[in-house]
């Protein structure tokens, strides 16, 4: 495959360099070949393999005259193409400072990044961004939207595009207009979650057990695996507005992991802060 780097030289934005990208490549109907990019790209290397202690590595220099990706294979295939997007990412934009003498070291919660803050996590965040514009093109994506947000449809976009399930969720919540959250739950207590900007804050804190009012508690105690079907819920189970109208759905695996959807429904004035700014604080987990 033979790609045009000069032409994505001055793109620092990182969803405006993924949909460049995708401007040389054309138009295509399956997934899309990360690897076969990063090479054309000036990657000269790329090894997929079991790794402890890390899940990718861009070994490059300062100028990125060419670069090694490395992408930990442990959490299967899915989870390692999205690890060399986020690499890949990290090489194309220039400005990134490289986190170590040669290069980039990601762990697992860098491929969740979303904060903007720091400058490390910002870097995290937007390879994270470019990731997801490479991997998940709107083109693609659109068509597989039904009408109200819905698990399912992360699911179609998870098989189609070839990027796991959790990634796909996190997607969902970006491409959609409403306020959502989703919370990613093991064996009954809460891992992480996150929510789109107007979503409310949610009380709930990582490690702690699902609220029992909640409709995943019982999807969840129930332990079948598979779909709920959206329901209304309490929103006290999730949040500080027992005048909310929410809704949630869960997908229930057979090893105890979880993911579950919430949905808000807002009126304008509820998408808006007590100072005026939209709800941006999401809790720190890191």
């Amino acid at each position: 495959m033979t790609l045009n780097r000069v032409d994505l030289a001055d793109i620092h934005e990182p969803r405006r360099l993924a949909r460049a990208i995708h401007d040389q490549l054309g138009r295509l109907d399956a997934a899309i070949p990360v690897v076969d990019i990063a090479r054309g790209l000036d990657v000269s290397d790329i090894r997929l393999d079991a790794f402890d202690g890390f899940e990718g590595m861009l070994l490059t220099d300062a100028v990125r005259s060419s670069g090694c990706i490395l992408a930990n294979t442990a959490k299967g295939s899915r989870r390692a193409r999205f690890t060399v997007a986020h690499e890949l990412g990290h090489f194309l934009m220039e400005r990134h400072v490289l986190s170590r003498a040669l290069g980039f070291r990601c762990i697992a919660d860098d491929m969740r990044e979303t904060r903007e803050g720091r400058r490390d996590l910002r870097q995290e965040a937007q390879a994270n961004q470019f990731a997801i514009g490479l991997l998940a093109p709107r083109y693609l994506v659109d068509p597989l939207l039904t009408r109200d947000p819905n698990l399912k449809d992360a699911q179609r976009m998870s098989a189609l595009l070839n990027m796991s399930l959790e990634a796909c969720v996190r997607h969902l919540l970006d491409v959609r207009r409403e306020p959502l959250a989703a919370v990613w739950s093991y064996k009954g207590r809460i891992r992480y979650f996150v929510r789109s900007f107007a979503f409310p804050f949610i009380t709930c804190k990582a490690k702690s057990p699902l609220p029992q009012i909640s409709a995943a508690f019982r999807a969840v105690s129930n332990g079948r695996p598979g779909y709920t079907e959206v329901q209304e819920t309490n929103a006290l189970a999730w949040t500080a507005r027992p005048d909310l109208e929410l809704y949630e759905q869960t997908r229930m695996s057979d090893s105890g992991h979880a993911v579950t959807l919430l949905w808000a429904v807002t009126t304008d004035e509820d998408d808006v802060a007590d100072d005026g700014r939209p709800e941006l604080d999401m809790p720190n987990f890191r």
